[in-house]
């Protein structure tokens, strides 16, 4: 039986995040462009290859997980609609060789979301709706990355740009996240 590891929702910063990524809509420095009533900063988002913009649906469940993934060829963008509050688990990136190296348990972190994930970072395969039966979530990620997990869902094939890993199998823990 595995080990119940509980993880405080923390409140999203940007120092607190900078190791997983960055804040949508922490706005700093000079806009790159001031015209008038329109400012506009540039946003952190990188991808190999072509990009693909996803809506995504997720509906509310118990707050707990053991499997993560993580995406080498793409930083991934989750803007949440709405004004609905949802979780985002993290945990910071690892060797990218190994398909399976999970950072240790207590380096899992939960926050309350609208971020871009740096490549390699690993985080949960679901988004929890805090408060409201489902979020709706634009996702900003590579269209070969999406193609691959779509596939795998079909057909069971091993993602490349994707690892997957199972807190449960590689160190005997799943998580909750609590203070939501």
């Amino acid at each position: 039986m595995p080990r119940l590891v509980e993880v405080a929702v923390e409140p999203l910063c940007p120092s607190t995040f900078a190791p997983f990524g960055t804040i949508v809509g922490a706005v700093g420095g000079s806009p790159a462009l001031d015209w008038g009533t329109l400012q506009t900063w540039m946003a952190p988002f990188d991808v190999d290859g072509p990009t693909q913009m996803t809506l995504c649906r997720y509906h509310r469940e118990p707050v707990e997980w053991s499997q993560m993934e993580r995406h080498l060829g793409v930083t991934q963008a989750f803007l949440p609609l709405g004004g609905v509050a949802s979780i985002m688990v993290v945990a910071p990136g690892s060797d990218p060789a190994d398909r399976t190296a999970l950072p240790p348990p207590d380096r899992v972190r939960a926050f309350h979301m609208g971020v871009v994930l740096h490549r390699g970072t690993w985080h949960a395969l679901r988004r929890f709706p805090v408060g409201a039966p489902l979020i709706d979530i634009v996702l900003l990620t590579g269209r070969d990355t999406q193609a691959e997990l779509e596939r795998q869902a079909r057909d069971g094939s091993l993602p490349h740009l994707t690892h997957e890993s199972d807190y449960a199998a590689v160190h005997g823990v799943t998580f909750r996240a609590v203070g939501l």
